[in-house]
């Protein structure tokens, strides 16, 4: 609030006989609101900045919680705020929680106070991610199992690519072909085929610490810990086998 002093000073700067008591006391009710507005804008400025800062840290720590649970190594987050805006204060505190995350293009926040009657504030935010991928190093043909080095790690912005992988099941083979320089994505591997149809196996049964092995063919190709069919040379019964390794199987029925 401007003091007496000030205003009388500004005051004899005028015509002296257009200063009454009356026109000084106008002079000071019109200043004192524009102070007031001013000391409630930067409040609500500041409330605004505190939530804002709030929510951000939700919904950071809630992407990189996410793509650390996915495997993803060393994520990194960037995220786009909406314009500032008057937000209300909150005396009691404010709750903020993660309404749909399933695009990066709109992450939704809601925020409400812990009165229950201070109205919610809702967020929508954009984020962009970025981690240490697997990329493939060399062009990979289609149906190959993807040997070390194939791949290497390269930071990547994979904010379109929810699928990218940063570490590779050993025995993972390529559903199509991978270019070089191409981030490897979940929906293009499959495990590798290690024993084919027609190929001569072991048939390998163990329970209680004895073990019996017969020999057999196989008559279903299959991936490890996939169930295919198999005949025993010895019998010529067929059995439903898990393959364990390349020309190595198990009865179905022992696990």
């Amino acid at each position: 609030m401007l003091e007496a002093s000030t205003l009388v000073l500004s005051a004899r700067r005028r015509n002296a006989s257009s200063w009454t008591p009356v026109a000084l006391l106008k002079s000071m009710l019109m200043r004192v609101p524009l102070v007031a507005l001013l000391a409630m804008w930067l409040s609500g400025s500041a409330c605004a900045a505190a939530l804002d800062v709030q929510v951000e840290e939700m919904a950071r720590r809630s992407l990189l919680d996410q793509a650390q649970q996915a495997g993803l190594l060393a994520p990194e987050v960037q995220l786009t705020l909406p314009a500032p805006r008057t937000r209300p204060a909150c005396a009691a505190g404010w709750d903020v929680a993660v309404q749909d995350m399933r695009s990066l293009m709109r992450i939704r926040l809601v925020a409400r106070c812990g009165d229950g009657r201070t109205p919610a504030q809702d967020y929508l935010l954009r984020a962009t991610l970025s981690a240490e991928v697997l990329v493939a190093a060399q062009p990979v043909a289609a149906g190959t199992t993807i040997a070390e080095d194939d791949v290497q790690l390269q930071r990547r912005d994979i904010s379109q690519i929810p699928d990218a992988v940063s570490a590779l099941e050993p025995g993972m083979a390529a559903r199509s072909a991978l270019r070089a320089g191409q981030v490897l994505q979940k929906r293009l591997l499959v495990a590798a085929i290690v024993v084919k149809r027609g190929d001569a196996v072991r048939i390998l049964a163990s329970r209680g610490g004895v073990s019996v092995e017969a020999s057999g063919d196989a008559l279903d190709s299959g991936a490890r810990q996939s169930v295919i069919r198999v005949r025993n040379a010895a019998t010529g019964r067929v059995i439903q086998a898990r393959v364990l390794d390349a020309g190595l199987v198990e009865p179905a029925e022992l696990r």
